[in-house]
């Protein structure tokens, strides 16, 4: 894993692992509380030698005192030394629990013993701190005249006398509320990392571009972010979508370059599964191809989940059904729209055969004729629960794949890809839509970039970008009338060329990037 890819896992997953981090000191602030409440004081003891004659024997002595002080502090936990501390103080607990109070510790490069004594409150502490120097002191003789003979007078000669009295301890010594939140607060970042690899080795969600390369999608042609009037349903077909226009528009330059040698005319709009954006993707792709001055058709031919005719408040009462049993003609049920150029065939009375109908010759050849006037772009139902959107792309110039960011999986949509290899259709590319604004450079390149990148530019400077046509104008113009999808309205956005194998730029730059090729002094 290299640093941007920890840096996007990070932030996928911001807000599990700070949950995991919050559940973590929740849990040991839990569990602090319920510890008892711990004083701890601290005496110390100096290790005395016999006096020295010459200079030789302090320094034998310095010597032996530094010795003395790492033995004594190992008898602190004696029992004769926890006996004698319960008996000055008078406490009834047994010598064990007495002991588990008591640490000592020689002080480095010199003959202290420091002890440390702990209890429930700081008055004991400090009277086990006083009592466990004395305690020890008479331990140490003991030993030091252990080897006298009965009757002999003892030596004196080496005594651990106690120092300057315990002070009284001013704050609890345990629990510590810092250093466990501490703990809790790691502990949390580990599991939520931990959570985090875990949901990254089992998503199969489509998320960027490199998981629809890896299905076997040869290209990208269009991303779509979410938006408000978008997530309302494709009833979000507006004059204005701010960024999102930016998209679709960027979508449809694309489409014109997938083949310039024999340019699509008729265009499936499918999905692997049901709720994923087609039906948005079909009304707002068409409304963008005629506002470029295209003859456009758009035809609902989801016979099943018809929706087209509520999004544009259209008569849903004929349609395409009617057309293909012969009892209408197409220019009987063509409905115009608000938006000039657009014209749309709703779906019609539900039949109870909606496969036997779409592929049927009777369809193939209303598409064909109809594709010589139009650029006819059908709205078909899901991939993979019908076969209705297969058996419409084998008699289609293309199909276009939408997939929906964080919910379309990469397996199905390596099954649409094979399911349209099986019927003979041709792929154009995938949509990937509901993209998320914030971050859309990781769907693009797997790695993060803010919503600060993709707005840049598309925001109110957009609309004064807009009108400065001349910085989106190139050196021809399209011929008058001409129905030809290729013709080049005035001020088009140019995208960089979708190639397999290769990332395609789907979201316009500020100023025509092109890749198609240009005459040299228009791109100076």
């Amino acid at each position: 894993m290299t640093f941007l890819d920890f840096v996007r896992l990070t932030r996928v997953n911001f807000l599990v692992i700070l949950g995991c981090v919050t559940l973590g000191v929740l849990i040991m602030f839990g569990w602090t509380l319920r510890q008892p409440v711990i004083y701890t004081a601290t005496s110390q003891g100096y290790v005395v030698i016999g006096a020295a004659a010459t200079p030789g024997e302090i320094l034998q002595n310095l010597n032996t005192q530094q010795e003395k002080a790492v033995t004594y502090a190992t008898l602190i936990t004696d029992r004769a030394v926890a006996e004698s501390v319960a008996e000055r103080l008078g406490m009834d607990l047994p010598p064990e629990a007495i002991a588990g109070r008591l640490t000592a510790a020689p002080v480095e490069n010199s003959g202290q013993v420091t002890i440390w004594a702990s209890a429930e409150s700081p008055k004991l502490a400090r009277a086990m701190a006083n009592a466990a120097v004395l305690a020890l002191g008479e331990q140490v003789q003991s030993l030091e005249n252990a080897g006298l003979k009965e009757g002999q007078k003892p030596l004196g000669l080496i005594k651990l006398e106690p120092l300057d009295e315990a002070l009284l301890p001013a704050a609890p010594s345990s629990p510590n509320y810092q250093k466990n939140l501490l703990y809790g607060a790691l502990a949390g970042l580990i599991l939520g990392y931990g959570v985090a690899l875990l949901r990254r080795s089992v998503d199969r969600k489509v998320r960027t571009v490199k998981n629809v390369e890896e299905a076997g999608v040869s290209a990208v042609v269009g991303i779509i972010p979410i938006a408000d009037p978008l997530s309302q349903g494709h009833r979000g077909v507006q004059e204005n979508l701010g960024v999102v226009s930016e998209a679709f528009r960027s979508l449809r330059t694309n489409l014109r370059f997938v083949d310039v040698d024999k340019p699509p005319r008729s265009i499936v709009i499918t999905s692997a599964n049901a709720h994923e954006g087609k039906s948005t993707v079909s009304a707002n792709l068409a409304r963008m191809m005629a506002a470029a001055g295209q003859p456009t058709l758009l035809i609902d031919a989801d016979l099943r989940r018809p929706s087209l005719a509520s999004s544009f408040d259209l008569d849903p009462s004929v349609g395409l059904t009617q057309v293909l049993v012969g009892d209408l003609t197409a220019s009987d049920v063509l409905q115009a729209t608000n938006t000039p150029n657009l014209q749309v065939i709703t779906a019609g009375r539900i039949p109870p055969n909606p496969s036997e109908l779409l592929g049927s010759q009777r369809m193939h050849a209303l598409v064909e004729d109809l594709s010589r006037e139009f650029t006819v772009i059908l709205d078909a139902p899901p991939l993979l629960p019908v076969t209705d959107a297969g058996l419409l792309t084998a008699t289609c110039d293309g199909a276009l794949l939408v997939v929906a960011v964080g919910r379309t999986a990469v397996e199905h949509v390596e099954l649409c890809r094979k399911v349209l290899d099986q019927v003979g259709g041709r792929l154009l590319g995938a949509v990937l839509n509901m993209a998320p604004r914030r971050g859309l450079g990781s769907v693009v390149y797997g790695y993060g970039y803010g919503k600060s990148d993709f707005d840049q530019g598309y925001g109110e400077s957009s609309k004064r970008a807009a009108s400065d046509t001349s910085r989106f104008r190139l050196p021809w113009r399209p011929r008058t009338g001409s129905k030809d999808p290729l013709d080049l309205t005035e001020h088009i956005d140019v995208p960089v060329v979708p190639a397999a194998g290769r990332r395609s730029q789907t979201v316009a730059d500020e100023g025509p990037t092109s890749s198609v090729a240009e005459p040299r002094a228009a791109r100076k």
